[in-house]
């Protein structure tokens, strides 16, 4: 239980996380709902294509759970940072 629970919250926010300060550099660096929805729209992709790859491919022979549960950690947090993008942009547009 307690390795399941660190595989889907630690290795998703490990990775969530070096998205952060990855695609915070840039000329001039974007914004934090423009942030926001860059890394969760990278973390869902990480998530579909690792998901790709255990349920279609052989690559990940015997779906291993470790697999399973990261890309089902990293698609809840992609969905909640793009989910928060856009509750930012709808506060945005209000003022």
């Amino acid at each position: 239980m307690a390795l399941t629970l660190a595989e889907l919250i630690v290795v998703p926010l490990v990775v969530l996380t070096t998205l952060f300060g990855l695609l915070a550099r840039g000329n001039p660096p974007p914004g934090g709902v423009a942030l926001f929805l860059r890394v969760g729209l990278v973390g869902l992709v990480l998530a579909a294509a690792l998901s790709y790859l255990v349920e279609k491919t052989a690559v990940l022979a015997g779906r291993p759970e470790l697999a399973i549960n990261i890309y089902r950690g990293l698609g809840a947090g992609g969905g909640f940072l793009v989910a928060m993008a856009l509750f930012g942009m709808v506060l945005k547009k209000q003022r």
